[in-house]
């Protein structure tokens, strides 16, 4: 399935061609995660990459009745990230930045796209530890660790992702 030529250039007046995929192979390998049961049909990849193209990126899919699946790490094995019905798929992989840390409060404010393991190590710089941890640690994004409330290895002593 394909974008219409209208919702195909409202798309383009926010975000730039080199922020936009609908070639075949991009298709596939963002239209899925690890799950193998579905027939992937997304109808575009976009790479947002500020809060501002995200919000106009809504805005449009609401407008031209389009569906949208959020994309990271594409590691979950629920089904999640997986576009079957013509959406357009948000890969977050561009909004990967730790953008604020607090030492009073031991927070930190990260984009969607951070993968676990740099957050890990980010932690581990600041003398914190951030306990979430699994397998694909290294490719799998903060956004869906708390999008899937992720727990890995370590739930049972710290908890899952919240």
């Amino acid at each position: 399935m394909s974008l219409s030529t209208s919702a195909s250039t409202d798309l383009q007046s926010f975000l730039k061609s080199d922020q936009i995929k609908t070639d075949l192979e991009s298709l596939k390998y963002y239209g899925k995660d690890w799950t193998t049961y579905f027939d992937i049909s997304a109808s575009a990849i976009v790479f947002p990459q500020s809060q501002e193209q995200v919000a106009s990126l809504v805005h449009w899919a609401i407008k031209n009745k389009i569906g949208l699946v959020p994309s990271g790490g594409r590691t979950g094995l629920s089904g999640a990230a997986v576009a079957t019905n013509g959406e357009v798929v948000v890969s977050f992989e561009k909004m990967n930045r730790i953008l604020d840390f607090n030492p009073i409060d031991q927070t930190v404010t990260v984009e969607p796209g951070v993968v676990t393991e740099a957050l890990q190590e980010f932690a581990t710089e600041k003398g914190l530890y951030y306990p979430v941890d699994f397998a694909a640690s290294g490719s799998s994004h903060i956004g869906g660790n708390i999008a899937t409330n992720a727990g890995g290895i370590k739930v049972v002593r710290y908890g899952l992702t919240r």
